[in-house]
């Protein structure tokens, strides 16, 4: 049985950070400069895809608590709502591959990763959730299932009672 290519785990200090570069500026300077500092003041969790053969991060994505106001979703799923105002999610602040591994189907793994994440949660969570950078991130979200949020296009969701359905 061969090894899989890429492992993905939770980010640590000992995990070179050096020559990550996905070709954003500001997701390459959060990764470089502040990802060891939310997890530190525990604001989010980083998780990085590790490529097991050349020991270099392939990616990573942040997750961290959050919530939906029920204004924001579609009236069919907010009326399944109780009355509270807004619903739990967990939201990807960030996502990144670097160049070299871009292209090779690793941005959906990581989102996997992070449905699943989300799901195993000792708290309550409805959905997952994510601001995306422009109209390719958007498309790309909803390509893997995500709604956009009402007259908030760049951010969107995936209830996590779909994950089954994908």
């Amino acid at each position: 049985m061969s090894t899989p290519p890429f492992s993905i785990v939770s980010f640590s200090r000992e995990h070179p950070k050096a020559g990550f570069c996905c070709g954003t500026e500001i997701l390459d300077r959060y990764f470089a400069e502040r990802a060891a500092q939310d997890i530190k003041r525990n604001l989010a969790r980083c998780f990085v895809a590790i490529d097991n053969e050349q020991q270099s991060i392939a990616g990573y994505y942040t997750l961290s608590a959050a919530q939906i106001p029920l204004t924001d979703l579609p009236e069919q799923l907010a009326k399944k709502m109780p009355r509270y105002g807004a619903t739990p999610a967990s939201r990807i602040g960030r996502l990144a591959i670097d160049k070299r591994y871009q292209g090779r189907g690793l941005g959906s793994a990581l989102i996997a990763d992070a449905l699943k994440k989300s799901s195993d949660a000792s708290m309550g969570v409805y959905a997952l959730l994510v601001d995306s950078k422009d109209e390719n991130a958007s498309t790309f979200y909803q390509h893997h299932g995500f709604i956009p949020c009402l007259g908030k296009p760049q951010t969107l969701f995936l209830p996590l009672g779909t994950i089954g359905k994908l």
